[in-house]
């Protein structure tokens, strides 16, 4: 038996897509609606971002604070031993060669030098108390 097949030649040029404007309304709608989601994601994932590197900045901080806060003590410790009086004096005696003064070096000044400065003195004509001063300091030698 042998079939025959009939071709029909079917010209569907000229028929035109009618819209469906309820399945393109429904389209936009889940478009719009995945976009919103997708926005709100990376909202919320740039949110969490956040948190995790104002956290490790805050660690850095507080470690930074930490070691400006042991160099702080150790700068106030460096300081008091500097300060200790008697500290001073062994770097006076052996470095300076500086020594007590004896009794015949003290000067005990009996008036007090003015604490005008020379110009004002001399612009106002008291030269006898700015000299008298200086003459109890020459004294000292």
């Amino acid at each position: 038996m042998t079939e025959i097949h009939i071709v029909k030649h079917i010209d569907n040029t000229r028929l035109v897509k009618e819209l469906d404007y309820q399945q393109t309304k429904e389209c936009l709608l889940l478009m719009v609606l995945g976009v919103l989601c997708l926005l709100t994601l990376l909202f919320l994932a740039w949110q969490q971002f956040e948190v995790v590197r104002r956290g490790y900045e805050h660690e850095d901080l507080r470690m930074e604070l930490n070691l400006l806060t042991e160099v702080n003590h150790s700068y106030k410790v460096e300081r008091a031993q500097l300060k200790e009086p008697e500290r001073i004096e062994i770097f006076a005696r052996e470095h300076l060669g500086l020594q007590f003064p004896s009794f015949q070096q003290v000067v005990i000044i009996e008036e007090p030098v003015s604490t005008k400065s020379r110009e004002v003195l001399l612009a106002s004509g008291e030269k006898d108390g700015f000299d008298s001063g200086l003459a109890n300091f020459g004294a000292v030698q």
